[in-house]
């Protein structure tokens, strides 16, 4: 007799279409999954900013710089300065100081994705249509 050794095509073909099963219920969960934590870094960054604007305001009124008001858009430096990564954010509108109210966008080639949403101390309000935060609230 011989002696054969390794597997037959249809083995392959076999062990080929369970991978590939298993492959495509994979993907859809990890992709949501990205896109759950794209969502929170970008929620906590702009909380972050939130906090930034709060701070930058208290100081000002102490006499230390000049205050943040409502209708501003954030500049590149502001954003960095308020502690935020000026490449990741594309628009940052203040819509409201009580409570501290903000419109953001970021860039698609952002750490975030492209996210466009009016965030607040307590979260992202997502009952609102952000379409660009240049027109927001005119």
């Amino acid at each position: 007799m011989k002696n054969n050794k390794g597997f037959t095509l249809v083995e392959l073909l076999a062990v080929i279409v369970i991978l590939a099963i298993i492959l495509a219920i994979a993907v859809p969960g990890i992709s949501k999954i990205i896109e759950g934590s794209k969502k929170g870094a970008f929620e906590a960054d702009a909380k972050m900013l939130i906090t930034g604007i709060n701070y930058n305001n208290l100081e000002a009124s102490f006499g230390e710089g000049d205050p943040i008001k409502e209708g501003d858009i954030l500049t590149p430096a502001k954003i960095e300065e308020l502690g935020g990564t000026k490449t990741n954010y594309e628009t940052v509108k203040v819509v409201s100081l009580s409570p501290v109210t903000i419109c953001v966008e970021t860039l698609s080639d952002s750490k975030f994705g492209a996210q466009k949403a009016i965030v607040t101390k307590s979260g992202i309000d997502d009952t609102k249509t952000v379409t660009t935060c240049a027109a927001y609230g005119e």
